[in-house]
């Protein structure tokens, strides 16, 4: 049993798996659709204006306002079906790679890659 080869057919039961498929659906979807790039490509420049603001100690008011205006650029994006296919389908195959992630860490150490004993460690993302 070569270890590579194992990689190789993971990689491709990932490929094929029906979580990558609708992330692939979703990513072409926004590509093909002008207002899903607008609202996403507005949605960044604001987030960049927002650490921009704050790092440079702008007063709370600009802050304020800056996160107003992104709060709702994240609820338009949240409306939009495109965008929401998008985040949707981004975050459950986050989930799934975590998952697998999450199986190999066992295989290898024995030990669950957030046991109630290491949350702290991992940001208590596992919900124990």
């Amino acid at each position: 049993m070569d270890i590579f080869e194992k990689a190789k057919e993971l990689g491709k039961m990932i490929a094929q798996s029906e979580q990558m498929s609708n992330y692939k659906k979703s990513e072409a979807a926004i590509e093909a659709d002008d207002k899903s790039k607008t609202l996403m490509n507005e949605y960044k420049m604001l987030q960049i204006e927002m650490v921009r603001a704050t790092k440079e100690n702008k007063p709370k008011e600009t802050i304020d306002d800056v996160k107003e205006r992104l709060l709702s650029k994240q609820d338009e994006i949240n409306n939009y079906e495109v965008t929401r296919f998008y985040l949707e389908s981004k975050t459950a195959f986050d989930r799934f790679m975590k998952q697998i992630n999450d199986v190999m860490i066992f295989a290898i150490t024995g030990e669950e890659p957030c046991s109630p004993n290491k949350c702290g460690s991992c940001g208590g993302g596992c919900g124990q």
